[in-house]
């Protein structure tokens, strides 16, 4: 009788057993495949003139990335950017991407970009896109098609030649625009799983070489005298851009100098030009999208 007990008492352990087994098998996995794509195919089937070249690919779920699906995809001509996890049926997953230049971005938490400080690279190379989605596997393999675009503003200052040759020439002052500091209040961390800058606001400062280069803005051309990248805390926001210019003995031209309520949104370009070394007060103020010819353009006095 005590067998026979014991022996009904061990069957419902035994069956648990086998139930927790066959769920663990039932979970079966599916690759998905996700097919990244830049702007204009840079870095894809076309030759890129962009200075990314890896892309960080991450799965998250419930918020939490599974770390072992982490993948760096380097940017070949000719190549598609393809990232294919496998995932398990049935379940919802956000799936992020972060494209930018080895070395310039800290990414080992894809929730808290942040600016490599080791890095010593030029400006453009802080250029960077991004990208997320969310996806619920089926099952059946799926192809998903992802557009990266730009979580950053692109600022560029330029002055017309008159007003370069006002401060540079030989005949006027002799001070050959160097270098420039531009200080603004703003974010400087991005989170790719949600798509926005994150943090307290902060002074930031781009210490930039003058290029002097030649761009185009409305029809115009300017010589270039900065390039940098900002974070806007939304789509759109105004920012306070303070400035002070160098000259080849490291002399400031013009100094301390406030730019008030200047537009910058994500993924689009915002030319100011005037006279900022010779001290006109007008400055043409353009919103430019990427890749995109239309302009928007406001004029400030």
């Amino acid at each position: 009788m005590r067998k026979l007990i014991y022996l009904l008492m061990t069957m419902p352990l035994f069956i648990a057993s086998c139930s927790n087994e066959d769920m663990a098998i039932t979970e079966e996995t599916v690759e998905v495949n996700f097919c990244a794509e830049l702007p204009q195919r840079m870095g894809t089937r076309a030759t890129s003139t962009l200075s990314v070249d890896k892309v960080y690919c991450a799965v998250f779920e419930n918020d939490t990335e599974i770390t072992t699906l982490r993948e760096v995809i380097t940017i070949e001509n000719g190549s598609d950017i393809v990232f294919s996890p496998r995932l398990i049926k049935g379940r919802t997953y956000d799936v992020v991407f972060w494209a930018a230049k080895e070395g310039s971005y800290n990414v080992e938490d894809m929730t808290s970009i942040t600016r490599n400080s080791n890095a010593n690279v030029d400006e453009e190379n802080f250029d960077a896109f991004t990208a997320h989605t969310s996806v619920t596997v089926n099952n059946s393999t799926q192809t998903t098609p992802i557009t990266l675009t730009r979580p950053l503003a692109q600022l560029n200052m330029g002055v017309t030649q008159e007003d370069w040759n006002g401060v540079a020439s030989v005949n006027t002052f002799n001070m050959t625009p160097t270098s420039i500091t531009i200080s603004l209040t703003g974010k400087d961390t991005f989170n790719a799983l949600t798509g926005t800058s994150t943090g307290d606001d902060k002074t930031i400062t781009h210490s930039l070489s003058v290029s002097g280069n030649e761009f185009t803005c409305a029809d115009k051309t300017y010589k270039n005298i900065a390039m940098c990248y900002v974070l806007p805390d939304a789509q759109k926001e105004n920012f306070d851009i303070t400035y002070t210019i160098y000259d080849q003995n490291e002399d400031a031209i013009r100094k301390d100098v406030v730019i008030y309520a200047v537009p910058l949104q994500t993924n689009y370009k915002t030319n100011v030009v005037g006279g900022l070394l010779t001290g006109i007060i007008t400055y043409n103020i353009s919103l430019e999208e990427d890749f995109n010819a239309t302009e928007n353009n406001k004029e400030i006095e």
